[in-house]
């Protein structure tokens, strides 16, 4: 009796809270976010929602064209891994570079620029990808995070998932190809695409 008096209890708690917070006087319920939890956040979005998504779709479709590694060939199923490889290749980086940034106290998330001209935003959409925010200021700096990140995610997927022993060259140029992918990504998203949830 007494275990369903409690389960009871903690299965209502939620909706006790709800209707406690639906009575608090406004200036309670529009409390700061605080940094950590905002960095959070933007770590799911980015990492599980579409810039995720759309970052590894562009890479896959970049190895197509490319035909990198060669020994998938360019078939609908090559594709799939190439896809697969960069979804998660652009998780370990994210997961990462929010890692690092909350210790080093920065917001490597992407924000729209807030300037005028297409020439600035373009340009902050070039940097992004290397760049982050500092949470006490929030000043854009160069972010060693997303380096970091970048590495990882570099080093984590040629040692495990890629078919044969990557050399200097093809790694870097997939990491270029990682980063224009993330330019194009932050282009559509100073554009087209600014908000991402709180």
């Amino acid at each position: 009796m007494k275990a369903l008096l409690i389960s009871l209890l903690a299965l209502a708690s939620p909706a006790l809270a709800q209707e406690v917070s639906q009575e608090a006087p406004a200036e309670l319920q529009e409390a700061p976010q605080h940094p950590h939890r905002a960095l959070r956040n933007a770590y799911l979005w980015e990492t599980f929602g579409p810039p995720g998504m759309v970052m590894a779709s562009l890479g896959a479709a970049l190895g197509q064209v490319q035909n990198t590694p060669d020994e998938w060939g360019r078939s609908e199923h090559a594709y799939f891994k190439r896809m697969a490889t960069e979804y998660g290749e652009s998780a370990i980086s994210s997961t990462t570079r929010f890692s690092l940034a909350r210790w080093r106290d920065e917001d490597p998330g992407f924000r729209p620029c807030g300037c005028t001209g297409v020439r600035r935003r373009v340009w902050h959409a070039v940097v992004s990808p290397v760049s982050a925010y500092r949470v006490h200021d929030g000043g854009m700096q160069f972010s060693v995070a997303a380096i970091a990140g970048t590495a990882a995610s570099s080093v984590v997927s040629a040692n495990t998932w890629k078919p044969r022993p990557q050399t200097v060259g093809t790694e870097a140029a997939h990491i270029g190809t990682d980063l224009l992918s993330s330019i194009v990504v932050d282009l559509f998203r100073e554009f087209l695409f600014h908000d991402a949830p709180d």
